[in-house]
């Protein structure tokens, strides 16, 4: 249960249009130019952005940024995300004047304006008078003003004071033509809060899913360990880093999770709620969530009209060696795209890394063309909007140093800042050639893949990982990339989607697995569908319960195998097995498979007690296959072999790209980035014009081309 007040707000909530967007054809991701433009009534396939913050800039200067903004060809600016101190300069008295003049030189520029609420940074008046509203962190510490993210979003007067300004937001702007839209809050969900009004909204949480106590702790198991509870009030929030020793119940900890996560998402929808009841149909409603949405589920919110994610690929991380930290992490944008733009049918990258940061450990400059192939791959991939944050590189506070799209003069582009720029231009000029009634190639559809995805499921073996080894979101990794190796397009899917409109269907690491999931999954293959199951799935119920049989119980009849165990090994072991006539180590995870008849199998182990048993298995279904890998290899090229297999035993043609090089489509033309630190020569078809770009692809470099229609 939630605060009655938020709950009434989140009554009047619009609905997403996720069941819209899943009922089309295959083709329909790729008509997102037509459904972007309807949703934000833009002019443009995709509209570009700047951030711009009029409260730390004279007001003398503000119509030289805004020109220099529209000048550049920026279409949007976004104002106000953290500015409830000067909106808000005393408790409940308002001032918008500012604001007003901001927004008036923004329109006389040309430019529209994305408003943000500003809840994510509240003002000191609040500390000062009511520090029950801030969080308290895992180690017991009320945090305090002075940072961003560090309120309590459980919290009842908290909740209050965003409903008061939201709405005086919405009252004062809402019919404003100048304001195109509104993004609520800033990279939701970054915090974890055991205060104790995230004590008391958890238990009402558990009050409303369990309905008794005794429900609740059959749930968590609290035969064991004395752990049960003889009331809710009685219980805490669960806390992993205050039990040193001795492991908590991880299904309090899922539950946790969830309750994290609906927490969020109702605060989002509450906001979202405000704005849709007294602005006009005009202005649209989303939140910037980060690309890698680890406590937040962007699924579990309902008011939104559509989400953005923002994306910071260059802040020290060295995923593939030599300079790629310099180019970016492979995955990052190519996951999130595929995965936000599953929600609504319509995203957008509302914060795109401008140039160097400062919040990472490490804080290098992004290669030359980096950035611009992130744009490239975002246009690509279906975005409708594309900001980047900052307009100005800031003299002064905790970002300082923190790179913009002007110097610190305020006028001079950075070398960063121009590759935007000029990049923005060229997709300008290039999306005018798009065709927006383009269909889906054949060849592509063919391939097409859905990535099922459950943050449930991720939290759950994020809690019992069972080897330091395990790292679920590199794992999740190693899969998209071994997809996208094939060109094949891939969206992001549910339990409750439609899996029939992909050929091909992929769930890495399910561990979560209940009969009706284990039905669908055989209906699906039966039909002609092609299911990739890997290490750890099925091992446990929907309520993180081990089956009570024998393990991985729901999905043995439809992987044609027995699971005997699984194993994993130390750093210092050694693991090989073996398929192809070659041979892969591995540590993290092995499931030992004996198949049943009728059932091939494609790998073996090579050595400890099980030699000879299955590592990786496949078998015909109906009309479908089944496909089940049970190891994690240490360089994932078994993984990799295996999957791509699935397609050529399918009779379906794919390409064969390198590690993350990865193609797209968009409105008739053909797209490729390049990730590697090595080139890369693509062999184009024979009616393939190069529209952009050149053969070979230089590392962090895009290549473009059009094919001819028969």
């Amino acid at each position: 249960m939630f605060r009655p007040l938020f709950m009434a707000l989140i009554a009047v909530a619009v609905m997403t249009t996720a069941a819209a967007a899943s009922a089309g054809d295959t083709g329909d991701q790729h008509r997102l130019p037509v459904q972007g433009a309807t949703l934000l009534r833009q002019r443009e396939p995709m509209s570009f952005g700047v951030f711009y913050y009029p409260e730390q800039w004279p007001r003398n200067q503000w119509q030289r940024d805004f020109n220099g903004i529209a000048r550049l060809g920026f279409d949007f600016t976004h104002m106000a995300e953290f500015s409830w101190t000067y909106l808000e300069p005393e408790e409940g008295r308002f001032d918008f004047e500012w604001l007003d003049h901001a927004i008036d030189l923004a329109d006389k520029a040309g430019l529209r304006v994305v408003l943000g609420t500003p809840s994510a940074a509240p003002p000191s008046w609040m500390d000062e008078h009511y520090p029950e509203v801030y969080r308290v962190d895992e180690h017991g510490q009320r945090h305090e003003h002075g940072i961003r993210a560090e309120v309590s979003l459980a919290n009842p007067k908290y909740q209050a004071f965003v409903t008061r300004l939201v709405t005086a937001m919405a009252e004062h702007y809402g019919h404003d033509r100048r304001v195109w839209g509104w993004q609520v809050d800033n990279e939701p969900g970054s915090f974890s809060d055991y205060s104790d009004s995230a004590r008391d909204a958890f238990q009402h949480w558990l009050q409303d899913k369990y309905g008794s106590i005794d429900a609740m702790n059959t749930a968590w198991g609290g035969s064991f360990w004395s752990s049960r509870y003889t009331s809710l009030k009685e219980v805490r929030l669960p806390n992993a880093t205050l039990a040193a020793e001795d492991k908590l119940s991880p299904h309090a900890l899922l539950d946790f999770a969830r309750f994290q996560a609906d927490t969020t998402a109702h605060f989002l929808d509450a906001q979202a709620a405000i704005i849709k009841k007294l602005a006009g149909p005009a202005q649209w409603v989303t939140t910037n969530y980060t690309n890698v949405s680890t406590a937040t589920d962007p699924r579990r919110s309902h008011g939104l009209d559509f989400p953005t994610f923002t994306l910071y690929p260059v802040a020290g991380a060295n995923v593939l060696g030599g300079d790629s930290y310099a180019i970016g992490k492979p995955a990052n944008l190519m996951e999130a795209a595929a995965y936000f733009r599953s929600l609504t049918g319509t995203f957008g990258v509302m914060e795109l890394q401008p140039g160097q940061v400062n919040w990472g450990e490490i804080n290098p400059q992004p290669m030359p063309g980096a950035i611009s192939m992130w744009m490239w791959h975002s246009f690509a991939s279906g975005a409708s909007l594309l900001s980047t944050y900052r307009y100005r590189h800031p003299l002064r506070g905790s970002e300082m140093y923190h790179e913009g799209i002007v110097g610190t003069d305020g006028v001079t582009l950075s070398r960063s800042g121009r590759e935007f720029v000029d990049t923005l231009r060229d997709i300008k000029a290039l999306a005018a050639k798009l065709d927006p009634h383009a269909r889906l190639p054949a060849r592509l559809a063919a391939r097409y893949t859905g990535y099922l995805w459950s943050q449930d499921v991720f939290w759950d073996l994020e809690i019992q990982p069972q080897t330091s080894l395990w790292k679920s979101w590199a794992y999740r990794n190693t899969y998209t990339q071994i997809v996208k190796s094939t060109g094949a397009p891939m969206d992001f899917v549910a339990e409750g989607d439609d899996f029939s409109r992909y050929p091909f269907l992929i769930a890495p690491a399910y561990q979560m697995v209940g009969d009706a999931l284990a039905k669908k999954w055989r209906r699906y293959v039966e039909q002609g569908g092609h299911l990739i199951l890997t290490s750890r799935t099925g091992q446990k119920n929907a309520l993180g319960h081990f089956h009570e049989g024998p393990w991985s119980t729901p999905i043995l009849d439809l992987i044609g195998a027995d699971v005997d165990g699984f194993d994993m090994l130390p750093e210092s072991a050694n693991g090989q097995v073996s398929a192809g006539g070659k041979t892969h180590a591995w540590h993290r995870w092995a499931d030992i498979l004996t198949p049943r008849q009728g059932t091939e199998v494609l790998a073996t182990y090579a050595d400890h007690y099980y030699t000879g048993k299955a590592a990786a298995i496949t078998r015909t279904l109906g009309r479908g296959t089944v496909t089940m890998i049970g190891v994690s290899t240490d360089d994932g090229e078994l993984e990799r072999e295996v999957v791509r297999g699935v397609y050529r035993r399918a009779g379906v043609a794919i390409e064969d790209l390198p590690k993350a090089v990865f193609t797209e489509w968009r409105g008739g033309l053909n797209f490729m980035v390049n990730y590697n630190t090595q080139p890369f020569s693509p062999v184009l078809p024979p009616t393939a014009t190069i529209v952009h770009g050149q053969v070979p692809l230089a590392p962090a470099q895009t290549l473009i081309w059009k094919e001819a229609t028969p």
